[in-house]
């Protein structure tokens, strides 16, 4: 597991884009284990990048052009082309099973 907590470098208007952004980037990260763990001789079959934004997820598997994401930079449509190619499969993960969110918002007990 790998993991980095910083503020974005840029703008996002909408949560959807902040989302896609941060898949974006963890794509690249688990590329780079990939190899990481070839190297090991621990060979990954597949990748999965659990998400738990359902919009998120719709956007990178839709490569239909939308003028509301015009202004999203084209380098962050890099997962489009990993999720074609059958590189990666993006899993829809629920918000109360995802473990990322210890590290950002306010956890009960129970979840703990």
């Amino acid at each position: 597991m790998s993991w980095v907590s910083r503020l974005q470098k840029i703008v996002a208007l909408f949560t959807t884009e902040t989302e896609y952004v941060a898949a974006t980037k963890s794509c690249k990260e688990l590329i780079w284990l990939k190899f990481f763990m070839k190297e090991l001789s621990k060979e990954q079959v597949t990748l999965s990048l659990h998400n738990d934004s359902h919009n998120s997820i719709d956007l990178a598997n839709n490569p239909v052009y939308h003028n509301r994401t015009k202004h999203i930079d084209v380098r962050y449509y890099f997962i489009r082309i990993l999720l074609k190619d059958s590189v990666l499969s993006l899993v829809k993960i629920h918000t109360s099973r995802n473990p990322a969110d210890m590290l950002i918002k306010v956890v009960m007990t129970e979840k703990l």
